[in-house]
């Protein structure tokens, strides 16, 4: 049996071993006096074993971790950073099709039903089926946006090059575009090579463009339900004669919090007197975040994963960290009573 001996933080890293944000939070964590355990997705069944009673009376799942030999009781997680899709991609060696695809599927089941269940943070909690990575092709995230104050542009899902370079030339190269399914932020055409893009794309998959109005782009990032940075970019507006509403910072987090997201980058187009939204990616663009900016984010993403918390933050209504039933019953730090 495994006891809770909360003395120190263990926190869970779920990602590839190339992620290049979990590659610097791992280096920030390793400082701290937390116990970190790195697990790429594919030596999920390879590492670890779960022993996990769903039948527990109050809500809260007892067992534990067996990572590498070292067991670690679930309520001693402080937080999980789970930059992983789902379906888990997992290729057990000497199985048949069949049995691999059953395989993949019971595992897929088994960590979405724990990370789901887990009461402390989990950067950004998986949803079954996927979550759905364009706000204006989902009549719900649409009317979220809008009930927080944004405005959708027009958009276009198409397979077709000749409908996605005849709708480049309409919006005069004004164009957001997006892969559709993905969970990474979409990429701002330029008028000079854009219809290029274009085609590569779509030599792939289908893709998602959105007319780019005119005015001052923003880029929020959010950790924890707070806008951890505002980035607002220079190369816009330029001769453009009027007054730019502000940032709606407070707004944006709210949404990203009523996505479930509580790791985010938000991509708005600032205009008089109105904001549009064009994108919320749960996976912020790393090589595009400014370097001050993506280590303001990593220790923002250390405290939130390391840190003990009130019951009000970790469990609120509005589902921070992506938890979507708050009835269960916690103690006033994020750990389970055990």
């Amino acid at each position: 049996m495994a006891f809770c001996r909360r003395h120190l933080p263990v926190i869970l890293i779920l990602a590839d071993t190339t992620d290049p944000w979990a590659t610097l939070l791992y280096r920030e964590l390793r400082h701290s006096a937390a116990t970190v355990v790195w697990i790429p997705p594919a030596q999920l069944l390879e590492r670890v074993r779960l022993n996990w009673s769903v039948q527990s009376k109050r809500g809260i799942p007892t067992g534990f971790l067996s990572i590498d030999d070292t067991t670690v009781p679930l309520c001693e997680l402080t937080g999980v950073f789970a930059q992983t899709p789902f379906t888990l991609s997992v290729d057990p060696e000497g199985l048949d099709p069949n049995d691999r695809e059953y395989v993949t599927k019971e595992a897929t089941a088994a960590w979405l039903g724990l990370l789901n269940a887990l009461p402390c943070p989990v950067m950004n909690r998986p949803l079954p089926g996927g979550r759905p990575t364009i706000l204006s092709g989902h009549s719900i995230l649409a009317g979220l946006v809008a009930e927080h104050g944004f405005e959708l542009p027009p958009s276009l899902y198409t397979m077709s090059k000749d409908d996605a370079v005849h709708r480049f030339a309409v919006w005069k190269g004004a164009v957001y575009l997006k892969p559709v399914g993905s969970h990474e932020a979409g990429i701002y055409l330029q008028p000079q090579d854009g219809v290029e893009q274009i085609k590569r794309v779509l030599e792939h998959q289908a893709v998602t463009m959105q007319q780019v109005p005119d005015g001052r782009r923003v880029t929020v990032y959010v950790v924890g339900g707070n806008a951890a940075a505002t980035c607002v970019h220079s190369d816009d507006c330029s001769g453009t004669d009027f007054a730019l509403s502000p940032v709606p910072a407070e707004s944006c987090t709210k949404l990203t919090r009523a996505l479930g997201l509580s790791f985010a980058e938000c991509h708005l187009v600032v205009t008089s007197g109105r904001t549009c939204c064009l994108d919320i990616s749960s996976t912020p663009a790393y090589w595009r975040c400014p370097r001050e900016v993506r280590q303001r984010l990593i220790s923002r993403l250390a405290d939130g994963l390391s840190e003990p918390r009130s019951l009000l933050l970790d469990d609120s209504l509005d589902g921070l960290h992506g938890r979507s039933d708050t009835r269960e019953h916690l103690c006033q730090t994020r750990s389970p009573e055990c």
